[in-house]
């Protein structure tokens, strides 16, 4: 019997470890912003001085952007504030730095203490970018396209620089506050896209992060979540956004959960949530042991077709006038002519036959060569699926034609692409959202004489198209 497991979601209870990073938490409330190679920037309004508390016009802390650099088992340390010259009567961040690690990116409200107009209006904010210069960050300017009337935030500039995603409650909106895009277009910021409806709700939409996978992550707060914030993605797929992804538990919870940052396996990560201290944001590591292959060999398909060609009879011109030549391939079939194609059912030991016929008699005068033909499966793991399928379809995979010769096989790991997972020889799968997913099988041998485990990976391509109502 056969055992088939269905798929488990990568985000479940068991495929991930979710903890708080308690040495960047604080009292306060702790955002996490961006990752780079060498640390974490994050937002947090912690009270750095025992006298004084930094509050705006409506009572609220400021927030200042902190630093903490990662040790050598990439664990961040103790935080300190990443730039004095950014500090005042402002809230700052969430914050990303652009690729070549030049312009700061940050949200910031537009005016500082008392040059607002009066106590209790509503606070405005933008985006700023300032410019590292001899180790500072100074020469702030403004983004061009904030407007005192509309509030922008939550920069997010894509690894290639190409792209910036923000939130706004600028014109157009369909809701609280909807996600943007600008492309960089000869160094300048082309005017900002709406993302359009399907990614965008009447509720708000915030935190975007771009992921190299090509996955838009983001939070909102829309009536399909768990509770509060929830964490969603969605992709691009001819130019269309597709329909937004809620994350599962344990990222999501009934609380808010928000800001998330993948790193580039999406495998670990960081993100913020009030879970533990239900208005007390703080920032969670989290890291799946779902496994997938960073290089895993593409799918071949086994070809069991030939072409015959007996050389010494196409030499032979006058024996054309008096015989004919008929291939015999030992599966019941034959084929006239000096050369041949034939496709055979499958592997196995073929004795192939070159015949002279006589063109008068009908009479095998001759066999004028023969010899063995072994035909083997290519040595991979192997993968029965369809190549395209619609949304919602149930999708079977299959992995009995794997050819490891030699192997005594111990476990069947399907990666679907999609933060979803199956074990067993055979699976069944249904993909929701439309796109193209990069399916991986990874075989796993037992442990041999030694305690030596062998594994071997292989991948392909699933069309998903979206089923026409």
């Amino acid at each position: 019997m056969t055992l088939c497991i269905m798929p488990l979601l990568l985000y479940g209870q068991n495929a991930y470890e979710v903890k708080p990073v308690t040495i960047l938490s604080s009292s306060s409330d702790d955002i996490v912003s961006i990752v780079v190679k060498d640390g974490i920037f994050f937002c947090s309004n912690r009270k750095t001085n025992p006298f004084i508390t930094r509050k705006n016009l409506q009572g609220e802390k400021l927030y200042d952007l902190y630093y903490a650099s990662f040790s050598k088992n990439s664990d961040p340390g103790k935080p300190r504030i990443f730039s004095e010259e950014l500090r005042g009567r402002y809230n700052i961040g969430p914050a990303c730095l652009s690729p070549d690690g030049k312009s700061l990116y940050f949200t910031r409200n537009y005016n500082e203490g008392g040059s607002r107009k009066k106590k209790g209006e509503s606070d405005k904010y933008g985006i700023f970018i300032a410019h590292k210069s001899a180790g500072k960050w100074n020469n702030i300017t403004e983004f061009e396209y904030n407007n005192p009337a509309y509030k922008l935030a939550y920069p997010f500039i894509s690894g290639d620089g190409k792209y910036l995603f923000f939130s706004s409650d600028m014109k157009g909106t369909y809701g609280k506050s909807d996600l943007f895009m600008c492309e960089n277009v000869d160094g300048k910021w082309s005017e900002p896209v709406n993302l359009g409806p399907v990614v965008n709700s009447a509720s708000s939409e915030v935190y975007p992060f771009l992921h190299s996978s090509g996955r838009l992550y983001f939070s909102s707060d829309r009536k399909d979540g768990i509770g509060g914030l929830d964490i969603y993605y969605t992709v691009l797929v001819n130019g269309e956004w597709t329909k937004p992804v809620l994350m599962n538990e344990p990222l999501n919870s009934e609380y808010d959960d928000f800001a998330f940052y993948g790193a580039s396996s999406d495998q670990s990560g960081f993100f913020s949530s009030d879970r533990r201290r239900r208005g007390d944001d703080d920032i969670y590591s989290f890291r799946s042991s779902i496994i997938r292959w960073s290089s895993c060999d593409s799918l071949q398909a086994n070809s069991y077709c030939y072409e015959f060609v007996e050389e010494n009879a196409l030499k032979n011109d006058s024996m054309a006038l008096e015989y004919k030549w008929e291939w015999d391939f030992d599966d019941g079939t034959r084929t006239e002519g000096v050369t041949a194609v034939h496709c055979f059912q499958g592997p196995g030991s073929y004795y192939i036959q070159l015949n002279f016929i006589n063109r008068i008699t009908g009479e095998i005068e001759k066999n004028q060569a023969s010899y063995i033909l072994n035909i083997s499966d290519i040595e991979q793991p192997y993968i029965t699926a369809p190549d395209t399928v619609f949304q919602g379809d149930l999708v079977e995979f299959d992995a009995s034609l794997t050819n490891l010769p030699g192997w005594k096989i111990s476990s069947y790991y399907w990666n679907f692409d999609d933060q979803t997972i199956a074990t067993g020889r055979e699976a069944t799968k249904k993909f929701p959202v439309r796109g193209t997913y990069n399916v991986q099988l990874i075989i796993s041998s037992a442990p041999d004489s030694d305690g030596s485990v062998k594994e071997a990976c292989v991948c392909k391509d699933i069309v998903v198209n979206e089923r026409k109502k």
